[in-house]
């Protein structure tokens, strides 16, 4: 899909099932200065590019999906692959949105913002995005759908 263009996704955990609007809005390139506040970094880690990946994630089906655990899209790489995740635990200014708090009420039609950071090591960059369902490992994931410029 082309960012910026909306996808309707089958999100599953635990005991709900609903229907998702997913849309990456943009991709921003950051600076490595953005990861000198935070803590636990290795040192390859300190070498790489942070990329932002910003998208709106809508619950437009007819279950109420309070406290679900939904992944956002992350960075996709020039060669086909995600790029590195970056969990930061507490706030991250540049880019900051802890996931629990927005699902803690939602229900259809709410929705909100999502900035997911990821990491591209020297000589790759983040040209896209890619959503290939939730983290529980139990259940059955989406398609997926990945968005490019």
């Amino acid at each position: 899909m082309k960012l910026g263009h909306p996808a309707l996704l089958t999100y599953e955990g635990a005991s709900q099932k609903g229907t998702l609007q997913v849309t990456v809005t943009r991709i921003e390139k950051g600076s490595r200065t953005d990861l000198k506040g935070l803590s636990g970094l290795s040192k390859d880690q300190l070498k790489a590019t942070p990329y932002y990946v910003r998208s709106v994630i809508k619950n437009v089906g007819t279950t109420d999906l309070s406290h679900a655990f939904i992944e956002p899209p992350t960075g996709l790489l020039k060669d086909g692959t995600e790029a590195g995740k970056l969990i930061v635990i507490g706030g991250f200014g540049t880019c900051d949105s802890p996931a629990k708090a927005k699902t803690d009420h939602f229900r259809p039609g709410a929705s909100y913002e999502y900035c997911a950071p990821v990491l591209a090591h020297p000589g790759t960059t983040v040209t896209g995005a890619v959503w290939t369902g939730q983290g529980y490992a139990d259940f059955p994931p989406s398609r997926g759908v990945s968005w490019l410029p």
